[in-house]
């Protein structure tokens, strides 16, 4: 386990890490972003005195909330005709976004202050609905991260023994994270022996496929007018602005317009 004394050069680094942090906020803030703006139904973990990362509960944009042992009755995945991939619908309805602007929407108060001028400065507001600007959005997450590091090395206070033993017990867990792309929720059987039986894992890839496929539609439309190759260069952008696992393995966009 770590010492102390060993904790202050990662510190010195963090705060290196938070101005050019800081810095990014600015540089990315500056891009040409489209102008759009999506109704969301946003879908992030709430905490109630931190800005959700490792625990909390799963909350909606429209107020509503429930335990994370829940999950399965409200988030349902199922298999539509056109895609491999699975969609995944909320409470009986399809298209709702998790990520970066989720848990900003939701969450942005309990930024670290530093994160939230940086938010102001960039223009962010109390919600945001332009997935273009998600990368600013996550720039100012970088902030209220080494801000997060910074406090926890402050209060680290070296324990007695580096772990705490656990005795196997059978049951069924559940657990959410933010990851960057969004919520992940978990769900694992075990049995008396320690050793899983059962395992689920919804990534947020999944969920926000649906909405990705939507932001698609709603920007193409109106653009049809575009030369193709401009065209599927906005499209590469949008499928981005939600950091799907697709777009690092996939790089390209195959691209074809029915005139239909």
């Amino acid at each position: 386990m770590p010492r102390r004394q060993e904790l202050a050069p990662v510190a010195e680094r963090l705060r290196r890490a938070r101005e050019h942090a800081l810095a990014t906020v600015t540089w990315v803030a500056g891009f040409d972003f489209p102008d759009v703006e999506h109704d969301y139904r946003f879908l992030a973990l709430r905490h109630p005195d931190e800005y959700a990362i490792l625990s909390g509960s799963p909350a909606v944009s429209d107020g509503s909330s429930f335990p994370v042992e829940d999950w399965p009755d409200h988030v349902v995945e199922e298999q539509v005709q056109d895609s491999t991939a699975l969609h995944a619908r909320l409470d009986g309805t399809t298209g709702y976004l998790t990520g970066a602007l989720a848990r900003y929407a939701l969450n942005s108060p309990r930024l670290s202050a530093l994160a939230q001028e940086a938010a102001r400065d960039a223009g962010l507001g109390e919600v945001c609905r332009n997935p273009f600007r998600s990368i600013v959005v996550r720039a100012v997450e970088v902030v209220h991260a080494c801000d997060e590091a910074l406090r926890i090395i402050d209060g680290y206070v070296e324990p007695e023994v580096p772990a705490v033993p656990v005795e196997p017990t059978a049951g069924v867990g559940h657990g959410a994270s933010e990851a960057p792309r969004g919520t992940l929720y978990h769900r694992y059987r075990i049995g008396a022996d320690g050793l899983i039986t059962e395992a689920a894992i919804v990534p947020p890839t999944s969920q926000n496929q649906a909405r990705m496929e939507m932001d698609l539609r709603e920007l193409i439309e109106p653009r049809l007018g575009l030369a193709q190759a401009e065209l599927a260069a906005l499209c590469e952008r949008a499928v981005r602005n939600h950091d799907p696992c697709i777009s690092c393995s996939t790089h390209f966009l195959d691209l074809r317009l029915d005139a239909r």
